[in-house]
């Protein structure tokens, strides 16, 4: 078997792998990160990425032994169990499988085996992270295989078991990547595919191929995609608005060649197919500019970091070879050829470090608080004061910053803060102009681990629930052009059917999680007993997990419905309004503009019900404070709109489930604000104050009411 030669395979080969070496400089937050606190806990993305990073480097050729490698087994090598790490998860399971290539004796890998191999579920699948046993099973079986094949299984799990575990996972796995590897780890288990793995499952995953234009991992409304690569001219614009699908798809596309590439020789109908998707992700970045062609793909680091990882590691399995037997030559030349970077002296920092104590920055005033919620960060407004230091005592020195007469600071847990960001580099560029800007972070404070952003200041604005309460004049605008502004923002991608495993996500496991943190609050404190309720909110919270876990019964029948972009968190302190003057909307018909704030729970792939529920139940609850006939109140206006607007987005998308996910949503957010109450009543029960602490158990009993009212029309309508 002697695939043709990939054109320019020593120089782009070489550049990728001169860039991967450079990365932990480059990109020292992905890549060997340091710890984020005291007890050593690193990113779970750095953990991810790094694991990848290490793969890369061995499959260009270098050996355990090597330093960089070395450096990273170090890093790996945590103690496990220990105080904070008892379970096998998503971070842990990268972490096993890092040691399990670069240091399989180390001491903390048996006792993470053999606690990865308790880790089951009710009908015995491996349990890793929430929603997706199947894949969970799956990597557990490659992993122990990993084990095996290093001689460190220590008879956690026999051969033959491992051998049933692969042939069932063929069966269980149905992506395609993960297809791949089901049917690798069982070739590799059993020496051979069944005439009906050969026949059900490889002919799929050819077919596959064969619809999508070459790849794997592409919907078949996205398969325009495949026809520019064909082409190529795929350009980073023309994937800018469906960049998350495309990494998915060439992430999809790289797993499958580097899992199926072992197979060729005994399934040779395997080989015309992986050779031309190969050749199709290679001729779109192959060449001198092949590094800058795939950061303008992927500009967002951590996606970046896994493209040029996976793409290094299915060369490699496509060409047979270690790569640095190709492109050592290149890489030699290169850097002989490359003249030394300009170093500055230590003076000129020095000098830069002395600039900015010349300046003289600080606040006029004191920060003015913005929002006080119960979420981890803050936000305050700011109003910078900047002196000239040539003339200190002279206010008509003073330097202006334009349109910064006051900033908005957000502040808060580095993970946090970097994750709304990174949402936000995330977000279609037909819809970036809905959302706020979240730029860089400014300032990182190492010893606390908070990171702080600075930002426009949006004091034009109000939020929703302001608005509709202070400003009537522009109430009937709101209550015009808020929904189709939502609408907006949901089809910023395309619509596209996506069932396994979303509604699990979204809407059952959540809900399961925060009824039992709720009635736990409620009856574990004993704060409804001295008004004989606790046998009630006992029933109540039976009746709720029964009505959830019902509607597992029913994940097929309501999972597959078009996903849209998704805010996660749409309430009215959520929605910043500004009513527009004249000569700012010359060519627009809208009289108001949004902005949306807070990415946190942002998702491209998301359901537009879960945000129209969370925003009816919020202003459900804004209604309740305030006493207004239905015909004068804009609150209610403002519901029936959104209900109409939303009822029509779901008949244009032949979405059948939609009014029953509305319902789901509407209890999904009633639990969610009973969870937020519990916090406030812990801080209560802290500080004694039992009182308080009843009322909010309270209200959170009402709120637990109102969803089972939701989940009850849910149950009617699927009957």
């Amino acid at each position: 078997m002697t695939f043709p030669e990939l054109s320019d395979l020593e120089q782009t080969i070489g550049d990728l792998i001169l860039d991967l070496l450079r990365a932990r400089g480059d990109y020292p937050e992905h890549i060997l990160s340091d710890p984020q606190d005291t007890r050593g806990d690193v990113n779970a993305n750095a953990v991810r990425v790094t694991q990848h990073y290490t793969v890369a480097l061995m499959a260009y050729g270098f050996s355990a032994e090597q330093q960089e490698l070395r450096e990273a087994a170090a890093w790996f090598a945590t103690v496990f169990p220990s105080e904070t790490h008892r379970r096998i998860d998503a971070v842990e399971m990268n972490r096993l499988e890092a040691l399990l290539s670069l240091k399989p004796t180390d001491s903390s890998v048996l006792p993470r085996l053999e606690q990865l191999s308790r880790q089951r579920t009710a009908d015995q699948y491996f349990d890793i992270q929430t929603g997706s046993p199947a894949f969970d099973t799956l990597w557990t079986v490659k992993v122990m295989n990993q084990a095996r094949e290093r001689g460190v299984l220590n008879g956690i799990m026999t051969v033959e078991e491992l051998r049933q575990w692969s042939d069932q996972m063929v069966r269980a796995n149905h992506r395609d990547k993960d297809l791949a590897l089901a049917l690798r780890l069982r070739f590799e288990l059993k020496g051979k595919l069944s005439q009906v793995h050969q026949k059900k499952h490889l002919d799929n995953l050819i077919t596959i191929a064969e619809q999508s234009g070459g790849v794997w991992g592409l919907s078949q409304d996205m398969r325009h995609i495949g026809e520019y690569m064909r082409r190529q001219q795929l350009t980073a614009d023309q994937i800018a608005d469906h960049r998350e699908i495309f990494r998915e798809m060439i992430l999809s596309t790289c797993y499958v060649i580097e899992n199926l590439m072992p197979l060729v020789p005994h399934y040779p109908q395997l080989e015309p197919v992986i050779q031309r998707a190969m050749e199709l992700w290679w001729n779109v970045f192959c060449g001198e500019d092949s590094v800058q062609t795939l950061r303008n793909l992927f500009p967002n680091p951590y996606d970046y970091l896994l493209i040029l990882c996976r793409t290094i590691v299915s060369v490699r399995e496509y060409i047979g070879h270690p790569l640095i037997q190709y492109v050592s030559a290149h890489i030699h030349r290169k850097l002989a050829s490359q003249q030394q970077k300009h170093v500055d002296p230590p003076d000129t920092e020095s000098i830069r470090r002395a600039l900015k104590t010349w300046i003289r920055v600080d606040l006029e005033r004191a920060p003015e608080q913005l929002r006080l919620g119960m979420s981890d960060s803050n936000v305050v407004r700011i109003h910078p004061y900047l002196a000239n230091p040539m003339q200190p005592e002279d206010d008509s020195f003073r330097l202006h910053i334009p349109n910064a007469d006051s900033l908005v600071v957000k502040y808060g847990p580095v993970d946090e803060i970097d994750l709304e960001r990174e949402n936000y580099a995330r977000l279609p560029n037909s819809i970036k102009e809905c959302f706020v800007s979240i730029p860089q972070p400014s300032y990182i404070d190492d010893q606390r681990r908070r990171a702080f952003v600075i930002m426009a200041d949006l004091n034009r604005y109000r939020t929703l629930s302001d608005a509709l309460q202070k400003v009537p004049q522009i109430h009937d605008s709101i209550i015009n052009e808020l929904g189709p502004f939502l609408i907006r923002v949901h089809q910023g991608d395309r619509g596209r059917m996506l069932g396994e495993g979303l509604l699990l996500q979204l809407y059952l496991v959540p809900m399961q999680q925060h009824v039992r943190r709720v009635f736990g609050y409620m009856l574990e404190n004993k704060l409804l007993e001295e008004a004989g309720k606790a046998k009630y909110a006992y029933q109540l919270q039976r009746s709720l997990l029964d009505m959830i876990g019902n509607l597992v019964r029913h994940q097929l029948e309501l999972e597959e419905f078009p996903i849209s972009c998704m805010h996660g968190d749409l309430h009215s302190r959520n929605i910043m309004v500004r009513r527009l003057k004249q000569r700012e909307n010359p060519e627009r018909d809208s009289e108001v503009d949004f902005k949306l704030i807070d990415l946190e729970k942002f998702r491209r792939g998301g359901d537009a019900a879960m945000d129209a529920g969370e925003l009816l139940v919020d202003l459900h609850l804004l209604r309740a404070t305030r006493n207004i006939a239905p015909d004068r109140d804009p609150v209610y206006m403002l519901m029936k709109a959104i209900e109409s607007t939303y009822a029509v987005y779901a008949r244009d998308h032949n979405d059948s489930t939609f009014a029953v996910r509305l319902e789901l949503a509407q209890a999904r957010a009633l639990i969610r604000i009973a969870k937020g109450r519990t916090k406030q009543g812990e801080v209560a029960l802290k500080e004694s104050r039992r009182g308080p602490a009843i009322r909010v158990a309270f209200d959170a009993l009402d709120d637990a009411e109102q969803a089972v009212k939701h989940l009850e029309q849910v149950t009617v309508a699927l009957r």
